[in-house]
């Protein structure tokens, strides 16, 4: 069985007009009911720079580069289920937390 590590991840997207009220929550939720995701920490929106930001944890058996790929798509598909498949990505953190 290969080795799976275990990374932090932390998104922005900017969002193209103003967000519904539950645009937070209904993006906390789409990452919460995510396939693949090991471990949700909550969304946001940040009025002044119009982003929406979303944190979780995956294992993955390769490398960093095998996380951020996983990542991204991961993200883009949280806010396609939210109802934000319009927002763009600006920005992806990835951090290998525990290695087994």
């Amino acid at each position: 069985m290969p080795r799976l590590n275990t990374y932090e991840v932390r998104f922005r997207a900017r969002v193209a007009d103003t967000v519904a009220d539950d645009a937070v929550a209904r993006l906390c939720a789409a990452i919460e009911g995510m396939p693949g995701i090991l471990r949700a920490d909550g969304a946001d929106y940040d009025h002044v720079s119009a982003t929406v930001g979303g944190e979780f944890h995956v294992e993955v058996a390769s490398g960093m580069a095998a996380a951020a790929r996983d990542s991204s798509r991961l993200a883009k598909e949280a806010l396609q289920a939210a109802g934000m498949g319009d927002a763009r990505l600006v920005e992806l953190f990835i951090a290998l937390r525990q290695s087994r």
